[in-house]
């Protein structure tokens, strides 16, 4: 791959505001309509689900996943890609875990079984899609970020010209005759 065309800003902090924001590390490299797209798509795909589980379905619980593996919140390492809208809730399971009561008004906070067993019921559907939504999200924005680490791919020359003589037929014409003179 050769260089970009324009030099991009350094690829970390990109990276880092990519995790941060979804589209953030885009903007800040000056690629603003990549910025728009991805954290329109990110950021929509995740409260779309979010709202799908009434809040209730982004949270993270502080256990050893093969003690307990049905305590174990598996989806929640996909949703923390999001960035800062699913960063609260392992600020919460700290609190929580540390017997402290939740801050910012119980958002992102474990919700009470009482709570799951009244939502599942009445939003069965629509709460697993809503899983996968936010989770998807998140493993989504493991590319946003990606591209911002790595800036956006560019050719080789000498690629696009073998491309070009092929599909102009040069290329087909001397397999030809290489197929030919062998036999």
């Amino acid at each position: 791959m050769s260089q970009p065309s324009a030099p991009l800003r350094d690829p970390y902090t990109a990276a880092f505001l990519a995790w941060l924001v979804p589209g953030l590390g885009h903007f800040y490299q000056g690629r603003k309509a990549k910025a728009l797209l991805y954290a329109v798509c990110i950021l929509g795909l995740f409260y779309a689900g979010f709202a799908m589980g009434e809040g209730k379905i982004v949270y993270w619980r502080w256990v050893n996943p093969f003690k307990s593996p049905e305590k174990f919140c598996l989806y929640y390492p996909g949703q923390f890609f999001v960035g800062l809208a699913a960063f609260p809730a392992l600020v919460q399971a700290t609190l929580h875990d540390r017997g402290q009561d939740p801050i910012l008004w119980g958002y992102l906070a474990e919700p009470s079984q009482a709570e799951i067993n009244g939502l599942f019921p009445r939003l069965s559907k629509l709460v697993e899609i809503g899983t996968i939504y936010t989770t998807i999200a998140g493993l989504l924005n493991v590319l946003a970020i990606y591209d911002a680490l790595e800036g956006p791919a560019y050719a080789d020359e000498e690629e696009e010209e073998d491309r070009e003589e092929a599909s102009t037929g040069d290329g087909l014409v001397m397999a030809g005759d290489a197929a030919r003179a062998q036999a």
